[in-house]
């Protein structure tokens, strides 16, 4: 009887010890090498199901998101974004889930009617969770990807259930920086015939406009070279007259109004807009260069645009 006890206590000391580690969540048939973080949701007394701008605002509370705002990047224009947030409160009101994560979150719920300084708080959150954070549905989970830190900062990328656990699967280093305008392709004119833009370096020969408006062949001062976010949105504007360029919305014409705030019919470097529409790139980069004469002026496509490095 005593070796038949011995044997008994040994099975279930063995129990004990598999019996646990078969059912953690932390196991896996993976042979990744990737180490998942995971984060669990604020702690509630009943099973959360948040909305997809609730779960950014998750995102937002765990991670110091870096992020570019399109009315100050690369050039800030006097009145845009009191403007933009007037004319947009409307649409962004009619989106209710995330009109609802932003009142919550900024404490204005229960109100019929807000000022301009209030929709100016609610745009600068719709703008947050606009680009802060790409979250997308991915079977009974969402897939998110961020970056923190500006310059050299991190990339990170995991999935946050709909109660709100975030699990980080990737963390890779990455410089963070705001798109810098041209899209890669870009012709610039040049003495030699066009070049594309991210083939020119710094002491080639490019024409610019002189301060007494003549055309003249200059050196370039500086070149610049940004990756770009994943989605990354450029306006693609094209001229009556056939000539074409995407930009960054936020880069400028020779006339210092951003690209991006041109409609159908208003004039850019002689030619009326036959149209202006955003398009998703993912070539990796965006470019831009300035060209000395003290201007700041070159051609790309063939249109008079002012480099964002003036």
């Amino acid at each position: 009887m005593p070796n038949v006890n011995i044997k008994i206590l040994l099975a279930l000391a063995i129990a004990s010890i598999i019996l646990p580690a078969a059912c953690s969540s932390g196991a896996t048939t993976s042979t990744s090498t990737i180490t998942t973080t995971v984060i669990p949701p604020v702690t509630t007394t009943t099973a959360a199901a948040y909305t997809v701008p609730d779960l950014e605002y998750r995102l937002f509370a765990q991670f110091d998101v870096f992020w570019c705002d399109p009315d100050f990047y690369p050039v800030a224009r006097p009145g845009a974004e009191s403007g933009n947030a007037v004319a947009q409160f409307p649409a962004i009101q009619a989106n209710t889930d995330e009109f609802d994560a932003i009142l919550k979150y900024l404490s204005l719920e229960n109100k019929t009617s807000y000022s301009d300084d209030e929709k100016l708080l609610v745009y600068r959150q719709h703008k947050k969770l606009a680009y802060g954070a790409q979250i997308t549905p991915s079977g009974n989970v969402y897939s998110f990807s961020l970056r923190t830190g500006e310059g050299q900062g991190w990339r990170y990328e995991g999935t946050i259930t709909p109660a709100g656990v975030i699990s980080v699967t990737s963390k890779v280093a990455s410089f963070n920086t705001c798109p810098i305008c041209l899209t890669k392709g870009t012709l610039i004119d040049t003495p030699s015939g066009a070049v594309p833009v991210e083939q020119l370096r710094r002491g080639m020969t490019v024409w610019t406009v002189d301060p007494t408006g003549s055309r003249v062949a200059v050196p370039i001062i500086s070149t610049a070279a940004t990756p770009v976010p994943s989605p990354f949105m450029v306006v693609q504007i094209t001229l009556a007259d056939g000539r074409t360029v995407s930009v960054s919305p936020g880069h400028p014409s020779a006339a210092k109004t951003a690209l991006g705030d041109y409609k159908v019919g208003d004039i850019l470097d002689g030619s009326p807009v036959a149209a202006a529409v955003r398009v998703a790139y993912s070539e990796g980069a965006t470019y831009d260069i300035l060209p000395g004469g003290g201007t700041g002026l070159y051609w790309a496509n063939g249109i008079l645009l002012l480099s964002t490095l003036a």
